[in-house]
């Protein structure tokens, strides 16, 4: 006698893996999204960077407009710490607040360093890239608002550029 048969036995699949099997997949595409997220990031930012307008003190350059007169805002450090320069120099009593992932500081213009600042918190990498939230003010009146990146200074060792 064999045990053999000729009509088939259907095994129904269970309902309950299906969310387990589309959490798997969503899981893996996080992951290879992670992966290849990170590495072009980061070299979109030293493209910005590396082609960005430079001040004299290499740092990035803007161009704003103040009470209807050009200026040109420079995204620079002093040591390391931020001291962004706006040229040409504003009136009396016109600040600066600065946002970023290292704090939040309201800086007055400073006549000996020429530039506004610079600011208290330590520990910021001239070579790296920071987003800020700008804000000039004067006589507690905004003059002008803005988040731009202060790209780091473009290291050119090794590049022929």
């Amino acid at each position: 006698m064999s045990a053999y048969s000729d009509e088939p036995v259907l095994v129904k699949p269970s309902a309950g893996g299906a969310w387990k099997r589309w959490l798997a997949i969503i899981l893996v595409l996080g992951a290879v999204g992670a992966v290849v997220y990170v590495p072009f990031g980061k070299s979109r930012m030293e493209a910005r960077a590396h082609y960005t307008e430079r001040g004299e003190r290499q740092g990035a350059r803007y161009t704003l407009t103040l009470d209807g007169a050009p200026h040109t805002l420079e995204l620079t450090w002093l040591g390391n710490q931020f001291a962004p320069v706006l040229t040409p120099a504003p009136a009396a009593g016109t600040t600066l607040r600065l946002k970023s992932r290292l704090g939040t500081e309201t800086l007055a213009w400073n006549t000996q360093t020429g530039s506004f600042g610079p600011t208290t918190f330590g520990g910021v990498d001239p070579f790296e890239h920071y987003k800020l939230s700008l804000s000039i003010e004067l006589e507690g009146r905004r003059l002008w608002q803005k988040s731009l990146w202060a790209y780091g200074v473009h290291d050119t060792h090794g590049h022929s550029h």
